[in-house]
């Protein structure tokens, strides 16, 4: 039996908000002792002197592109690149191809995931068949495969009427309705914030309220439908806004921000370089402080990376042409603790925020840094270090951080008692 003893880190005791001395012993994949202080033999022994010791970063959506994309990269590439920020879980988007709308297709994407052995994966299948809006997909089927929910990504259902019925029926089968918020008929195929800036580039606007609107019109049918809603890429103040008020009222609601919001606004972009397309866009600098502060003022917040690594091609094209999205979820991590350095956020709201929050919308059962759970662990500790699409592990280039600078690194992560990444040489 294999095990790994962790020696002399600190844990994060969220219930009382400080750091504690422990050693943690592995044996398999499960946690099977913490103390102050453990003298026993391991297979391994990590000195996590000077480091913090955190549960394993679940990251709540990710296109890692296979199957079907592979020539933009692969579980394999991207898990790698996961396993560098702690990333230990993640939930996987169904808008592959093969579209994931069979509980075969998600047996399928978790045999990939098996077979790599980086990271855990959750399944969120498609609501619709093939995404098309229309005809719903056999939830009980999808459950029994293992399932945790449906969404139909970034495309429109026909009509609200179906919306309405894909709720009832993930809520009979018990699966979260994850949803990205958008009127798209206000969003007119934009690509920016509509705004001044969008005029001044002459970039088609999509407004706030395309997403706003979209968030209330949901809570407001889960409230109809009985079911559990996660809303997915929060981008502005006014959805924050509305989403507390209905939190405040006792409506079962959480929702996720992708870490890059929280860096950039409409004012970032530069020559149009199309590394900052992103859906949604990036929105006004009020928007922006307004997701920041809302990470110290929220339990039902999650952060995630949005994972979506493209090749060159699909961003050497104009602006409005190219594709969305941004490859970042081997900084996830260090993008979180550069706002703890810079003082907008403690510590303790950010680790919760990519950890136990997270693990709460899929139903990660005995979850954590406790013995008897799985060992899914990682370690960090403060050390400068420079980003650049030279040195990204993921193979997706399109990042808009190129040459930032951190100063928290992850030494060693492990996923179900094995050591998958180590900064070590």
């Amino acid at each position: 039996m294999s095990s790994i003893l962790i020696k002399n880190g600190e844990i994060i005791d969220f219930e009382n908000f400080v750091f504690k001395k422990s050693d943690i012993l592995i044996e398999e994949n499960k946690i099977v002792k913490i103390s102050e202080s453990i003298d026993l033999s391991a297979d391994k022994i990590i000195d996590a002197k000077n480091n913090t010791i955190i549960p394993g970063i679940i990251d709540l959506g990710v296109r890692f592109r296979e199957p079907g994309l592979e020539q933009e990269a692969t579980i394999r590439s991207e898990s790698k690149a996961a396993a560098s920020s702690g990333v230990t879980t993640v939930a996987y988007l169904p808008d592959t191809n093969p579209i994931i709308d069979t509980a075969g297709q998600v047996k399928f994407v978790q045999d990939l995931f098996s077979n790599v052995k980086l990271c855990k994966v959750k399944v969120i299948s498609a609501a619709t068949k093939n995404l098309n809006g229309e005809q719903i997909t056999s939830m009980m089927s999808l459950k029994s495969a293992g399932a945790i929910g449906v969404d139909n990504t970034n495309n429109k259902y026909k009509n609200t009427l179906i919306m309405r019925r894909v709720m009832e029926y993930a809520s009979g089968c018990e699966l979260t309705f994850f949803y990205h918020p958008l009127d798209y008929d206000l969003s007119n195929n934009g690509c920016y914030h509509e705004g001044s800036i969008s005029a001044k580039l002459g970039l088609p606007g999509i407004p706030a309220a395309a997403e706003s609107i979209a968030v209330t019109q949901a809570i407001e049918l889960s409230k109809l439908t009985n079911s559990k809603l996660h809303i997915c890429r929060v981008s502005c103040k006014d959805s924050l806004d509305i989403i507390h008020h209905y939190i405040s009222k006792g409506y079962n609601v959480s929702y996720d921000i992708a870490v890059n919001q929280l860096f950039f606004s409409e004012n970032s972009i530069s020559e149009y370089d199309t590394n900052f397309h992103v859906i949604p866009p990036y929105r006004s600098e009020n928007d922006m402080l307004a997701l920041i502060n809302d990470i110290s003022s929220s339990d039902n917040l999650s952060l995630c990376s949005d994972h979506q690594p493209h090749n060159n091609d699909a961003k050497q094209k104009p602006f409005p042409e190219s594709k969305s999205g941004v490859s970042c979820i081997e900084i996830l991590f260090p993008l979180l603790m550069s706002l703890v350095d810079s003082g907008k956020i403690n510590v303790f709201d950010a680790i919760k925020k990519i950890t136990l929050n997270p693990a709460n919308v899929i139903g990660f059962d005995n979850y954590g840094l406790k013995e008897g759970s799985p060992a899914d662990i990682a370690i960090f500790g403060k050390e400068k270090w420079i980003y650049t699409r030279e040195n990204t592990i993921s193979a997706g280039k399109n990042i808009p951080f190129n040459n930032f600078e951190f100063s928290h690194k992850i030494k060693y992560t492990i996923c179900d008692g094995d050591i998958v990444y180590t900064d070590k040489v």
